[in-house]
């Protein structure tokens, strides 16, 4: 009896997972991956539809990959399964059921898989309404390996792709470009056609040497320009931009301009500077820029390149609406009394937010390398200490990644403590790690002198401001998100 009960007891919880409404089946589907979801039409009959009736697919090229041995015959093998994966499930959706929400895909740069691509996902888009389309387009090697005739031939098949599927490309709201050298006109024309485009991200990507890139869109919402080689962008018209991320300039001038840009919210602007870099000065880079309100700043681990400046009527017309700022892996060792002109000039500024890092991951290191690639050595900047005294109502969070005992930074909190007289909270984080670098030494105070170094900063200071110390083991999933936002 009881051996009979058994195989019953287990096809009855078969059939009560069958048996569970559609909706909630969709849900399981939906978050497992592409194969993984293709895989559970072979389970009953009741299952097999169901791939095709996700409102959400991403299709993504590594999931057909081996990560650790990714060589041409697996790129070719992991595009043909993005390739035929893309057409099956497409070709099986229910057209009753018209909707999309979110159609991803990841796929390599090579012959004619893309056009196949293409050429599903527009006729998709042609009986059927889809909500986000994104393109993310990878090329076999990586931006390190590139040298000018690779970015040429890239830039070459992606024009090629771009011209057979212009109603693919026409419905994306979502592209993501990489090691590409456009012509003169190529950029312009994917705007042009890409009228449904509210992201844009260009990773290594240029136009020759020393060439103007000019944008204008009216659906773009956000704009991510990184490590291109682009003598100056040219933001004319973009009425609806509300988040820019600007990483890796060449230009000795301004390298980024602003013009027609009424919704921008967010900046993000990072930079190695070298020693022919111009300093920025902030008044004048974002002065078309008053409504923003989330600014990060970062550095690389290298010089300091945002020129400090006395409170003047137009930093604080550009710094008015600040409400978050955040100084991304500033140098180790360097006073950061300068950071204070930025709390003088944004009084409305709520969050700060920096991290202090020499990366050696990722820096030059190596004396003669460094002098032969132009790095500074004196990574710091300077500002008057006479024009620091000052008190700011609004700052409530102040927030220092890789913090240590060393006077100049002790005495920086101190100063922001007796500067902010509404101030919250100080969150003194132990420094960033990577992967490589976890097995480095911290040099983070114990414990026991954590009291001391507290006693040395609010000492003779009429503040409510609650300190606390933390290890990144117990980084807090807000901090996160502000610390590595954009």
């Amino acid at each position: 009896m009881q051996s009979d009960s058994c195989p019953k007891q287990e096809d009855n919880g078969d059939d009560r997972l069958s048996n569970l409404p559609e909706h909630i089946l969709l849900t399981i589907i939906d978050r497992l991956d592409i194969r993984e979801a293709a895989r559970t039409s072979v389970l009953s009959g009741r299952w097999r539809h169901l791939p095709a009736m996700l409102s959400r697919l991403v299709i993504n090229v590594w999931d057909f990959l081996d990560a650790f041995n990714c060589n041409n015959a697996e790129i070719v093998r992991g595009n043909e399964a993005v390739v035929k994966v893309t057409k099956s499930i497409l070709a099986r959706r229910d057209l009753s059921r018209n909707t999309i929400q979110f159609l991803c895909m990841t796929f390599f740069l090579r012959e004619d898989d893309p056009i196949s691509i293409g050429h599903a996902v527009a006729y998709t888009m042609a009986t059927q309404k889809v909500q986000i389309a994104e393109f993310t387009i990878l090329t076999e090697r990586d931006n390190i390996f590139c040298d000018d005739d690779d970015l040429v031939i890239y830039g070459r098949q992606f024009m090629l792709f771009f011209d057979a599927c212009p109603n693919a490309f026409g419905g994306l709201t979502r592209l993501n470009l990489e090691n590409l050298r456009f012509g003169e006109s190529d950029i312009p024309n994917v705007l042009n056609t890409c009228k449904r485009l509210n992201h844009l991200r260009l990773f290594h990507c240029d136009s020759g040497s020393w060439t103007v890139l000019q944008v204008e869109h009216t659906q773009l919402s956000e704009l991510a320009i990184v490590n291109c080689s682009f003598e100056r962008v040219e933001l004319n018209s973009l009425p609806k931009l509300t988040r820019i991320v600007f990483e890796g300039w060449i230009s000795f001038e301004d390298p980024l301009s602003f013009g027609y840009v009424p919704l921008l919210d967010t900046v993000s602007l990072t930079n190695v500077s070298l020693s022919w870099h111009k300093m920025i000065k902030l008044s004048k880079f974002l002065r078309r820029t008053p409504s923003v309100r989330r600014l990060k700043l970062g550095f690389n681990s290298e010089k300091i390149w945002v020129q400090p400046e006395c409170l003047t009527e137009r930093l604080a017309y550009v710094f008015h609406q600040l409400r978050f700022v955040n100084l991304s892996n500033m140098p180790e060792g360097y006073d950061l009394t300068w950071t204070l002109f930025i709390l003088k000039a944004a009084p409305n500024l709520k969050e700060l937010y920096m991290s202090v890092w020499d990366h050696l991951c990722e820096m030059k290191t190596d004396a003669k390398e460094r002098k032969s690639l132009s790095y500074s050595e004196n990574k710091g900047a300077e500002w008057e200490p006479s024009a620091t005294a000052f008190h700011h109502q609004s700052l409530v969070t102040l927030a220092i990644f890789g913090f240590r005992a060393r006077d100049y930074m002790m005495n920086y909190v101190r100063r922001v403590v007796e500067t902010a007289v509404n101030l919250k909270d100080v969150f003194l984080y132990d420094r960033l790690t990577c992967d490589k670098c976890r097995s480095i030494p911290s040099r983070f105070p114990p414990k026991w002198k954590q009291d001391c170094v507290e006693k040395f900063i609010t000492n003779g200071i009429k503040s409510s401001a609650i300190m606390q110390f933390q290890t990144i083991g117990y980084l807090r999933p807000d901090h996160v998100d502000k610390l590595w936002f954009l």
